[in-house]
């Protein structure tokens, strides 16, 4: 390939790699006329709050800041949906549909884990909180594959099988009940 043609194919490249001015091309991020208004709101807010430490402007503004978290919360929570399941048929060559159905199905479930693990904390009381950051800070983090409760067979789990029972036959099993 000559030259000129290299150049002029890394500038069509390029091109189509740009962000128009308009917005981002996959997800539409450009914001509503009140989105706008409610953004510069709450950073007018922010503001203030940072030069006088007046907690009831927070207070009474609360609606505002948390309808802004949630615009944010689902703006970043679309582009991650669209972003992971892209690059995974990126990289893997697997039908995208397929794999939209499973990384939904996945990302769901870790959404409502989580917000049940979070209402769970907001009711440890302050000596809950002091004793698990503490731990956090001496052993430092752990992390973990939480059981679904199947296993490879799609069949519920054993809990607490003790060896010898596992070491049993079905009929001796049954034998034994």
């Amino acid at each position: 390939m000559k030259n000129y043609r290299i150049v002029k194919r890394i500038e069509d490249v390029s091109r189509k790699l740009e962000v128009p001015a308009e917005g981002f091309p996959l997800i539409d991020f450009n914001l509503s006329e009140s989105e706008k208004k409610l953004f510069q709101r709450v950073d007018e807010i922010s503001e203030e709050y940072n030069r006088t430490g007046n907690d009831e402007l927070l207070k009474q503004n609360d609606d505002l800041i948390r309808k802004n978290i949630e615009i944010m919360q689902e703006r970043i929570t679309e582009l991650f949906c669209y972003a992971y399941p892209t690059a995974i048929c990126g990289y893997t060559a697997l039908d995208r549909e397929i794999v939209n159905y499973f990384f939904q199905l996945h990302f769901i479930n870790f959404e409502i884990d989580l917000l049940e693990c979070v209402k769970s904390l907001c009711r440890w009381n302050e000596s809950d909180k002091e004793e698990f950051l503490a731990d956090l800070k001496k052993n430092g983090p752990s992390y973990f594959r939480i059981p679904r409760g199947f296993n490879d067979y799609n069949q519920p789990s054993t809990k607490c099988v003790s060896s010898s029972d596992s070491d049993k036959t079905e009929e001796e099993k049954k034998e034994q009940k």
